[in-house]
């Protein structure tokens, strides 16, 4: 598997937002580095931390870098060696290392990152990039028809049971994504209409007018691979089916001004 064309975040954008880049770094929250022996004023930690970054501890009170230690890789050198059976935790980042992450864990973000813009998309019912939709509907006897997408860019093609309408048959306000036959959509006819929908051409320009969306579906990402949910929504969407949207509040509030009404 690639990474689709129309996804809205890359890959290397996901890596970064998740930390998880090699030239990016990971995070220890708490590691327990030994207990003072009253004499002993050298201590290793697992990893070499990031510089400005290792927060130190004994006995839960904090250290302060330069005056209480001093850190060589990772090696630390107190100023004055821990009282005996005194607890010393650290907390720090660290870089990661080219094999930390294997060609599974790809695999696996274009998965999560093609369900993250296909959940923002649903929600908000609109295509980010630009592409062409192919959808049906069911004749209702009425004259306006509403289509599931947007920003529609144009309507190409429309078949009502198998044969094309001619363009003086029907005109459109893609602005709203309606449109309206001449005289009514034939009751129970089904009517497939062709058309192009989105913002940019391309991944790139696509972000730059829609930044509030990349950082929804970075969100959204984030909580898929973490696999929590912060609000979990089942809705019948029209031309869609039922959808369970699993988005943190965080990212809705960035979709919401994009959101259509798709019922």
């Amino acid at each position: 598997m690639s990474l689709s064309d129309i996804a809205l975040i890359t890959l290397l954008q996901a890596k970064n937002y998740l930390r998880i880049d090699t030239s990016a770094s990971l995070k220890v929250d708490a590691e327990f580095v030994g207990v003072g022996t009253g004499a002993e004023d050298e201590y290793d930690l697992d990893n070499t931390p990031v510089e400005g970054s290792l927060i130190l501890k004994v006995n839960d009170e904090l250290l302060v870098e330069d005056d209480d230690f001093t850190i060589s890789a990772a090696t630390v050198t107190f100023t004055t060696a821990p009282a005996l059976n005194a607890g010393i935790t650290a907390s720090y980042d660290y870089a990661a290392v080219d094999d930390t992450f294997e060609s599974y864990d790809d695999l696996l973000l274009e998965s999560l990152i093609a369900a993250a813009t296909k959940k923002a998309e649903d929600y908000t019912g609109r295509v980010f990039v630009r592409r062409e939709i192919i959808e049906t509907h069911i004749g209702d006897n009425k004259q306006v028809l509403k289509l599931y997408r947007q920003p529609i860019v144009e309507v190409t093609r429309i078949t009502i049971d198998g044969d094309e309408l001619d363009v003086d048959d029907w005109t459109e306000r893609l602005s709203i994504g309606r449109l309206y036959h001449v005289a009514v959509w034939p009751v129970d006819a089904e009517i497939v209409i062709q058309y192009t929908a989105g913002y940019g051409a391309d991944r790139a320009a696509t972000q730059a007018l829609i930044p509030d969306a990349v950082a929804a579906a970075l969100l959204i990402l984030a909580n898929l691979f973490e696999n929590r949910t912060d609000q979990v929504k089942s809705e019948s969407v029209t031309g869609i089916g039922s959808v369970t949207y699993d988005i943190p509040s965080q990212a809705k509030e960035l979709l919401n001004p994009l959101r259509v009404n798709i019922l």
